[in-house]
């Protein structure tokens, strides 16, 4: 069975990154995944405070809820990530979050002790503006974050002119669709064939 962590990046909770979120885990869950959702903006998770602490052992000496999510993180299938865009990145709860992977950095760079085995994450975006290089500066953190979980962002999409709660929804519905197909992508491997990043 497909284990699936989702991250609901957003703090406002039933807006628009959450409809795409959801449309994508529903179409993993009728294949048979199982999914938990984790919501940054709800847990105690304190800022990396650049102690160098991880450095020799590649553990967080930080004790707050991250310590439990190293373990999902590292045992998931699939990671799949949905957030809205602030100011051309990602909302600071979820930034946060995946600063304090530092610690997989070390792991994985400076160790050579990756997350095994190599798996496949998803990043689904909504912004308000229609511009593609907004969106590319949160794709490079996540793709920079997902490397250091041994993980290809081996599906992304970009879902423009969307701001207000439920402009998706009554504006782009076809935008949920998409999100399914890409679910769909990501589980059967089926990436990498042309399409992009962005919802054309």
């Amino acid at each position: 069975m497909t284990d699936i962590l989702a991250v609901a990046g957003s703090a406002r909770r039933g807006g628009n990154s959450d409809a795409v979120l959801e449309s994508a885990l529903g179409a993993l869950r009728e294949r048979g995944a199982t999914v938990q959702t984790i919501i940054p903006h709800l847990l105690k998770i304190q800022p990396c405070r650049a102690c160098n602490g991880c450095w020799q052992t590649g553990e967080c000496v930080v004790q707050d809820d991250m310590q439990e999510l190293y373990v999902r993180f590292s045992e998931a299938d699939h990671v799949v990530v949905a957030s809205p865009l602030y100011f051309t990145s990602l909302p600071g709860h979820l930034k946060v979050l995946i600063d304090r992977f530092q610690c997989f950095w070390v792991r994985t760079y400076r160790l050579g002790e990756p997350p095994q085995p190599r798996r496949a994450g998803m990043f689904l975006c909504v912004g308000a503006m229609d511009k593609e290089r907004y969106y590319n500066c949160a794709l490079t953190i996540v793709r920079t974050w997902m490397a250091c979980l041994n993980m290809g962002c081996a599906v992304s999409r970009f879902y423009p002119q969307v701001d207000e709660k439920g402009d998706l929804k009554a504006k782009h519905p076809d935008y949920l669709e998409d999100a399914r197909r890409a679910a769909v992508e990501l589980v059967e491997g089926v990436h990498g064939a042309g399409r992009g990043d962005r919802r054309g």
